[in-house]
Protein backbone atom coordinates (compact mmCIF):
# COMPACT_ATOMS: atom_id res chain seq x y z
CA UNK A 1 0.00 0.00 0.00
CA UNK A 2 1.26 3.45 -0.94
CA UNK A 3 1.66 6.05 1.80
CA UNK A 4 1.18 9.72 0.93
CA UNK A 5 3.25 12.24 2.87
CA UNK A 6 4.41 15.87 2.90
CA UNK A 7 6.18 18.43 5.03
CA UNK A 8 3.55 20.22 7.12
CA UNK A 9 5.09 23.66 6.54
CA UNK A 10 4.99 23.06 2.78
CA UNK A 11 1.39 21.85 3.00
CA UNK A 12 0.42 25.05 4.81
CA UNK A 13 2.21 27.20 2.22
CA UNK A 14 0.62 25.43 -0.75
CA UNK A 15 -2.80 25.69 0.89
CA UNK A 16 -2.31 29.43 1.52
CA UNK A 17 -0.78 30.17 -1.90
CA UNK A 18 -2.77 27.87 -4.17
CA UNK A 19 -5.83 26.76 -2.19
CA UNK A 20 -4.95 23.08 -2.54
CA UNK A 21 -4.57 20.73 0.43
CA UNK A 22 -2.19 17.78 -0.01
CA UNK A 23 -4.53 15.75 2.21
CA UNK A 24 -7.25 15.93 -0.47
CA UNK A 25 -5.39 15.18 -3.70
CA UNK A 26 -4.20 11.56 -3.46
CA UNK A 27 -7.07 10.52 -5.73
CA UNK A 28 -5.26 12.21 -8.64
CA UNK A 29 -3.39 8.89 -8.94
CA UNK A 30 -6.69 7.09 -9.62
CA UNK A 31 -7.49 9.19 -12.69
CA UNK A 32 -6.99 6.74 -15.56
CA UNK A 33 -6.45 9.69 -17.91
CA UNK A 34 -3.83 11.46 -15.76
CA UNK A 35 -0.64 12.65 -17.42
CA UNK A 36 2.56 11.84 -15.53
CA UNK A 37 6.06 12.90 -16.43
CA UNK A 38 9.48 13.55 -14.94
CA UNK A 39 9.97 17.16 -13.88
CA UNK A 40 13.44 17.37 -15.42
CA UNK A 41 13.84 21.08 -14.74
CA UNK A 42 13.46 20.65 -10.97
CA UNK A 43 15.03 17.22 -10.49
CA UNK A 44 18.51 16.78 -9.04
CA UNK A 45 21.08 13.99 -9.18
CA UNK A 46 19.91 12.71 -5.80
CA UNK A 47 16.16 13.29 -6.25
CA UNK A 48 13.95 12.79 -9.29
CA UNK A 49 10.79 14.87 -9.21
CA UNK A 50 7.65 13.78 -10.99
CA UNK A 51 4.59 15.76 -12.03
CA UNK A 52 1.03 14.69 -12.64
CA UNK A 53 -1.95 16.45 -14.18
CA UNK A 54 -5.20 14.74 -13.31
CA UNK A 55 -8.65 14.93 -11.82
CA UNK A 56 -9.44 15.01 -8.10
CA UNK A 57 -12.84 14.89 -6.44
CA UNK A 58 -12.13 17.98 -4.33
CA UNK A 59 -10.50 20.35 -6.83
CA UNK A 60 -11.14 19.02 -10.31
CA UNK A 61 -8.06 19.10 -12.54
CA UNK A 62 -4.81 19.73 -10.65
CA UNK A 63 -1.07 19.79 -11.26
CA UNK A 64 1.04 18.18 -8.54
CA UNK A 65 4.77 17.62 -8.11
CA UNK A 66 5.99 14.72 -6.01
CA UNK A 67 8.96 12.52 -5.18
CA UNK A 68 9.14 8.84 -4.36
CA UNK A 69 11.67 8.42 -1.55
CA UNK A 70 10.99 4.68 -1.54
CA UNK A 71 8.75 2.10 -3.24
CA UNK A 72 5.93 2.62 -0.76
CA UNK A 73 5.74 6.40 -0.43
CA UNK A 74 4.71 9.39 -2.51
CA UNK A 75 5.70 12.72 -0.98
CA UNK A 76 3.97 15.81 -2.35
CA UNK A 77 6.23 18.79 -3.04
CA UNK A 78 3.68 21.25 -4.42
CA UNK A 79 0.31 21.41 -6.10
CA UNK A 80 -2.13 23.84 -7.62
CA UNK A 81 -5.27 23.87 -9.69
CA UNK A 82 -4.42 23.24 -13.31
CA UNK A 83 -3.77 26.36 -15.35
CA UNK A 84 -5.48 26.80 -18.74
CA UNK A 85 -2.42 25.54 -20.65
CA UNK A 86 -2.37 22.38 -18.49
CA UNK A 87 -6.09 21.83 -19.07
CA UNK A 88 -5.53 22.17 -22.81
CA UNK A 89 -2.64 19.67 -22.69
CA UNK A 90 -4.70 17.21 -20.64
CA UNK A 91 -7.57 17.42 -23.12
CA UNK A 92 -5.26 17.26 -26.15
CA UNK A 93 -3.31 14.25 -24.92
CA UNK A 94 -6.51 12.44 -24.14
CA UNK A 95 -8.10 13.18 -27.51
CA UNK A 96 -10.84 15.40 -26.18
CA UNK A 97 -10.00 18.69 -27.85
Amino acid sequence: MIKFSWENAKRDKVLADHGVDFDKIADVFFDPLALEFIDVEHSADDEVRFAIIGLTAQYGLIYAVYVTPNDHEIRFVTSRKAEPLMVKEYDKERGRS
